[in-house]
């Protein structure tokens, strides 16, 4: 069994624009071309089961129609998160629909959503996820989209898991892209997750296969970031670590399956 819990896809009326806009930047590409169907043709290929998209609002007036859209289409073998917007005037009641819904949790970016993790506006979301036991998904460090300084780093994650210990919190790109050595000293062995997703290639692999078992691999979730990353090449990569069947199949499926409720 094998869970990418952290892809792409886009509605067909959007999949052109939103390809167009991050495939302009100099050395990049999309694997697939951003459909659902391509997505699960993918999957196909690197032999992966499930797949967990990640719908994002960047407007809080989108909010609504993208979470009715997620629950439309969160069904096998791809399921998505729910989103919220900091500036939605009541998160409690965004956050008790996307639950009602049945999507297990929501993502969100500090840089497309122009946030920090030490605001008012998103403490109301972090309690209202509590609340509903709803978990958080978010991008974490630098973004190729974005000029440096990046609006979330380790050192702030840890103090945000420090406030809210009950906050099931998940940590992109390996707890924040391209800082990795303030994710060594500020995340790693604390108990939140981080996920894989652009990492590969990115960080030596050495430094990599030791960061994964120094925070333990009941707390690292394999993903890619697909479509802008090959679903292959990081199935292969972390079949090839020299690491045991139990630790893999904690990374491939266990910690997803268990954040999403899925029988294991």
């Amino acid at each position: 069994m094998i869970i990418d819990f952290h892809t792409h896809y886009y509605p067909e009326a959007l999949t052109e624009r939103a390809l167009a806009e991050v495939s302009s930047i100099e050395g990049f590409q999309a694997y697939t071309d951003g459909t659902r169907a391509g997505l699960e043709t993918s999957m196909q290929q690197a032999g992966i089961d499930i797949s967990l998209a990640l719908p994002l609002a960047w407007k809080a007036e989108n909010v609504d129609g993208i979470n009715r859209w997620a629950a439309l289409h969160n069904n096998h073998p791809i399921y998505l998160l729910g989103t919220v917007h900091p500036d939605v005037p009541d998160p409690d009641k965004v956050i008790r629909k996307i639950a009602e819904y049945g999507l297990k949790g929501i993502k969100l970016h500090p840089e497309f959503q122009q946030f920090t993790f030490d605001e008012p506006r998103v403490e109301k979301i972090i309690r209202a996820c509590i609340k509903y036991d709803i978990f958080i998904l978010t991008h974490a460090g630098c973004d190729i989209n974005f000029p440096p300084p990046p609006k979330s780093n380790p050192k702030q994650l840890a103090e945000l898991h420090k406030r809210f210990p009950d906050l099931k919190l998940v940590i992109a790109h390996l707890g924040s892209w391209g800082l990795w050595d303030e994710v060594d000293k500020y995340l790693i062995g604390l108990p939140v997750y981080l996920d894989l997703a652009f990492v590969v290639g990115y960080i030596p692999n050495d430094k990599l296969e030791e960061m994964i078992k120094r925070h333990g691999t009941n707390r690292i979730i394999f993903g890619t970031d697909s479509p802008w990353r090959n679903q292959t090449e990081y199935v292969d990569f972390i079949k090839n670590l020299p690491l045991d069947e139990t630790d893999k199949e904690n990374i491939f499926w266990r910690n997803a399956a268990e954040l999403l409720g899925l029988p294991r």
